[in-house]
C-alpha cells in the first residue's frame, strides 16, 4: 500500500483519479473535512458517486444511489440525530436483528462499533456519498439540520448595541409588579439588546420573533430574504416580548391586540431607529422590528443604480416646476430610499421641500419632514392641506392610499407645486389603472402626471466567491430562451463563503422601469386605455421594462439571472422574426451550468451559430458521438452541433462510447481524454483494433496542453486533437472538416 492509502490506491488503480489529482482531493479532504468522494467532486476530478461506487465494489458491499427512502420512525429512533449527523450514518431498515444503515466512510470501523453498542444489533453497511447521506439525514431527522444558534450558546456573547427605551410612547404603560420584576432581570435586557445588536451588524432589514410550540424562533431579513438566527426556549418568550413592549413605550398587559411602538439603537456610533409590532398568534405574540437607520448617508442620484437613460429622465422630472412623480413598488422594495435621493438632488436655499410620511423613516437636513398622528388627526389627507397652506415648491406624500388623498395631491401638483408620492403596484402602467380604481378622473391624471417609477431591488452576487458561469438551465427556459438573452452577456453566479455567511449574495441593488408621459401616453390615460396598450406606448417610446432592465443589469455580472426571475417575471413570449423559439433552442435546458470558459463564449455566438444551419430544415449533415463525462460540455457540445445540422448521440464514458459507437454507426466521434472508467485513449484503441471503425473520423478534446499527451492521442488513432476550452464555432469547423475528409456526406 502507498502513502494514498487503501483507498487513494483502489481509486488510481481502477482509473478514477490521476496521481496528482489524489494528491490535490486529500488535501482539500484534510482541510474542509470532507470525504475523499466529495473532495474529488469538488474539484472536478471525479463524480462522487463513482468513487462510491469503486470503493463498495471493492469491499463486496451495497452501494445505494437515486432518491433516498423512506425510513420508519421506529427504525430512525434507534440512534440519535446529532449522533448521525456527526458520525456520518443513518438506519435505513431492520430485519429481526440486523440493522441496515448509510455510511459515507465505510473504513471507519470506529462508527460501526459504536451503531453496534448503541442499537444492541448487528450492523450491514451500505455505501453511499456524503451528499446522499446529508439529504437522507435531513429527511428523518429534520430537526438535527436546524443548524441557528440557541439560547444555551449565547453566555460568550457580549451584546454590542444599546437600546435608549422611547419617552413618547403612544401607551400609557402598565407596569404589573410580577411582570416588570421578571422583564428587569439582566440576563433578559442582555438578550434582547443581543438580538437587536446582531441584527445590526448583518445589516438586516427586520426582526421576526415568532413564538412556536415549545420555543421562540428568531429570523433576520437580510437583503430582502428571511433567515434563521437563534431559537429560544419557551420559558422565556413572556419575559422577551415583554422586554421589548417596555422599551417601545407598549402596553405589556394588553395581549389580546395588536401593538405599535418605537424604540431607538445606538450602534457602532450609528442611530437605528426601531419600529415594532406585535401580533397575537396561536402560541403567544409575535414581534416584528424594522430597523432604519437614521444616519444613513443619501447618495447622489446618479449611484442607485440607475441605467443612463433612465437617469435622464428622471433627471428631466425632477427639474419640472410642477407635476406629479409617482414611485411603485412592493414593500421593502426601496421606494422611499429612491424618493429621498430624488429629494436630495434639488434641495437648496430657494426650494421650500416638505414632506408628509409614516413613518419618518430618515432624516434629510434642510426638509420639512412631518410625521402622521391618526391619533391627532392628521392623516395624509389632512396633513396635505395644512402642507399647501406653507408655500411649499415641493411636496412628498408617503403613499396615496385612498381617493381623498389622491385628488387633493394631483390638485396640488396643477397648482405649481411638483409632487412625489408612492403607490402599491406592480408596475408602471398599472399605476395608471389604480388611479382610475381610487375614482381619480381620467383627465385629470392625465394633466397632472409627469412620469411614473417602478422599483424592485435584487441582490448582488458577493463578491468575495463571485465566478462566471452560465445560468441554470431553468432560468434560461423562463427567461425564453438564449434568443432572448443580450449576445454580450457576462453572466456570474456565487458559491457562498464565509463573508456571505455561505449565501453567495453580498447587498442588493435596484432594477426600475421608468414611464414618461408624453403626448401619446397621455391621450391613452384621457381615454382610460388598457395597461396593455400604455405599456406599447411606453415601449415605443423607449421605455425599459423591469424585466428587461434587469435582464441587462444580470448580462453585466451585477446580479443573476435565477435572483432576477425570483423578483420580476418575463414581461411577455419572447418571439423572434414572427415565429417562437426553435426546438434546439429548447434544448439548452440541458445544460446543468457552464464553466466560464464555456459560457463566456456561448451567449456572444448563438446568433451566428443559428444563422448557419437549422435542424428542422433540411438535411442532416452528419452523425457525431460526443464521448465526455461532464454533462456541462457534452450538452454544450452536443447544442452548437445541432444547430449545425448534425445528428449528435452522447456517452458519458470510454466504455459507454464504445457500446454507442458499435451500434449507432456515428460518422464522427468527439471524446474527451480524461473519463472515469475507460478514458478516450483506451477507446481509440479499442474503435481502431475492429476493421470495421476503420472510417469513423475521432477528434479528441483535452485540457492537458502537452506534445506528450497529443502524440499519445493521435499515436492511438485519433485524427484530430483540440485543446479544452473549445469555441463552439471551431469545434464545429474541425467536425465538418473531418466528415469532408473522409469522404462522408449526409443522406
Amino acid at each position: 500500500m502507498t502513502s494514498h492509502g487503501f483507498v487513494g490506491d483502489l481509486l488510481l488503480r481502477n482509473g478514477v483519479v490521476d496521481a496528482a489529482g489524489l494528491t490535490r482531493a486529500m488535501e482539500t479532504q484534510a482541510a474542509d473535512k470532507a470525504t475523499l468522494g466529495r473532495a474529488l467532486a469538488n474539484l472536478g476530478l471525479a463524480e462522487e458517486s463513482v468513487v462510491a461506487f469503486t470503493i463498495a465494489a471493492a469491499l463486496h458491499l451495497e452501494f445505494l444511489d437515486g432518491e433516498p427512502p423512506a425510513v420508519a420512525a421506529e427504525v430512525a429512533a434507534l440512534l440519535k440525530a446529532e449522533s448521525c449527523r456527526k458520525r456520518g450514518i443513518v438506519p435505513l431498515t431492520l430485519d429481526g436483528n440486523c440493522l441496515r444503515v448509510a455510511v459515507s466512510d465505510p473504513m471507519d470501523d470506529s462508527v460501526l462499533q459504536d451503531a453496534r453498542f448503541r442499537t444492541g444489533r448487528n450492523i450491514r453497511p451500505v455505501v453511499v456519498t456524503q451528499t446522499w447521506l446529508e439529504v437522507l439525514c435531513a429527511r428523518v431527522y429534520p430537526e438535527a439540520e436546524r443548524a441557528v444558534p440557541t439560547y444555551d450558546m449565547l453566555p460568550s456573547k457580549t451584546p454590542s448595541g444599546e437600546v435608549e427605551t422611547s419617552t413618547d410612547g403612544e401607551y400609557d404603560l402598565v407596569d404589573p409588579a410580577d411582570t416588570a420584576k421578571s422583564t428587569n432581570l439582566p440576563p433578559i435586557i442582555r438578550l434582547v439588546n443581543l438580538i437587536l445588536s446582531d441584527a445590526a451588524a448583518a445589516g438586516a432589514s427586520d426582526i421576526h420573533i415568532e413564538p412556536q410550540q415549545g420555543s421562540v424562533q428568531v429570523r433576520q431579513r437580510v437583503d430582502g430574504l428571511l433567515r434563521d438566527v437563534m431559537t429560544l426556549p419557551h420559558n422565556l418568550q413572556d419575559q422577551t416580548i415583554s422586554r421589548l413592549k417596555i422599551i417601545s413605550g407598549m402596553d405589556i398587559a394588553e395581549r389580546r391586540k395588536p401593538q405599535d411602538g418605537r424604540s431607538r439603537l445606538r450602534y457602532e456610533g450609528r442611530r437605528i431607529d426601531l419600529r415594532v409590532s406585535t401580533l397575537p398568534t396561536q402560541f403567544g405574540e409575535k414581534v416584528v422590528i424594522r430597523l432604519l437607520n437614521s444616519d444613513r448617508a443619501i447618495l447622489p442620484l446618479d449611484q442607485i443604480d440607475f441605467s443612463s437613460e433612465n437617469l435622464r429622465i428622471m433627471r428631466s422630472f425632477m427639474s419640472r416646476p410642477q407635476g406629479m412623480i409617482l414611485v411603485t413598488g412592493p414593500t421593502g422594495s426601496g421606494k422611499t430610499s429612491t424618493l429621498y435621493t430624488a429629494l436630495n438632488s434639488i434641495k437648496s436655499s430657494s426650494n421650500n421641500i416638505v414632506t408628509l410620511e409614516d413613518p419618518i423613516e430618515f432624516q434629510l437636513p434642510g426638509v420639512n419632514q412631518m410625521q402622521i398622528n391618526a391619533r391627532a388627526g392628521v392623516t395624509f389627507a389632512s396633513g396635505l392641506r395644512s402642507i399647501l397652506r406653507q408655500d411649499p415648491n415641493v411636496i412628498l406624500v408617503g403613499e396615496i392610499r385612498d381617493q381623498e388623498t389622491a385628488e387633493i395631491a394631483l390638485q396640488a401638483s396643477q397648482t405649481g407645486h411638483l409632487l412625489l408620492s408612492t403607490v402599491h403596484t406592480n408596475d408602471a402602467p398599472a399605476t395608471i389603472t389604480r388611479l382610475f380604481d381610487l375614482g381619480i378622473p381620467p383627465f385629470l391624471v392625465a394633466s397632472s402626471l409627469i412620469g411614473i417609477l417602478a422599483q424592485r431591488l435584487v441582490r448582488r452576487p458577493c463578491p468575495s466567491c463571485v465566478t462566471r458561469a452560465w445560468p441554470s438551465p431553468a432560468a434560461v427556459e423562463k427567461a425564453g430562451g438564449l434568443s432572448n438573452l443580450p449576445a454580450d452577456g457576462r453572466w456570474v453566479a456565487a458559491s457562498g463563503c464565509e463573508k456571505c455567511a455561505q449565501s453567495g449574495v453580498k447587498g442588493r441593488l435596484a432594477i426600475h422601469e421608468v414611464l414618461e408621459i408624453n403626448d401619446e401616453v397621455r391621450d391613452l390615460i384621457a381615454k382610460q386605455g388598457s395597461e396593455q396598450a400604455i405599456r406599447a406606448a411606453g415601449k415605443r417610446a423607449g421605455m425599459r421594462t423591469l424585466f428587461e432592465d434587469g435582464l441587462a443589469k444580470a448580462a453585466q455580472g451585477f446580479t443573476t439571472l435565477d435572483e432576477l426571475l425570483r423578483v420580476v417575471s418575463l414581461d411577455e413570449p419572447v418571439e423572434t422574426a414572427g415565429k417562437t423559439r426553435s426546438a434546439v433552442e429548447t434544448k439548452v435546458a440541458a445544460v446543468t451550468s457552464a464553466p466560464a470558459a464555456v459560457s463566456a463564449t456561448t451567449t456572444a455566438n448563438v446568433s451566428q451559430a443559428a444563422e448557419i444551419g437549422d435542424p428542422g430544415q433540411g438535411a442532416v449533415r452528419g452523425r457525431v458521438l460526443v464521448v465526455e463525462d461532464s454533462p456541462t460540455i457534452a450538452s454544450v457540445v452536443k447544442y452548437f452541433l445541432e444547430l449545425e445540422g448534425f445528428d449528435v448521440l452522447l456517452a458519458a464514458d470510454g466504455l459507454a462510447g464504445l457500446e454507442t459507437a458499435q451500434r449507432e454507426h456515428p460518422q464522427v466521434i468527439v471524446s474527451d481524454v480524461n473519463m472515469p472508467g475507460m478514458g478516450g485513449v483506451a477507446m481509440v484503441k479499442a474503435l481502431r483494433a475492429d476493421p470495421s471503425n476503420a472510417n469513423v473520423r475521432i477528434l479528441m478534446l483535452t485540457s492537458e496542453a502537452s506534445i506528450e499527451a497529443e502524440s499519445e492521442g493521435l499515436a492511438a488513432g485519433a485524427d484530430d486533437y483540440l485543446l479544452k476550452p473549445v469555441e463552439p464555432r471551431r469545434l464545429a469547423a474541425r467536425v465538418k472538416a473531418l466528415l469532408a475528409r473522409s469522404g462522408s456526406r449526409a443522406a
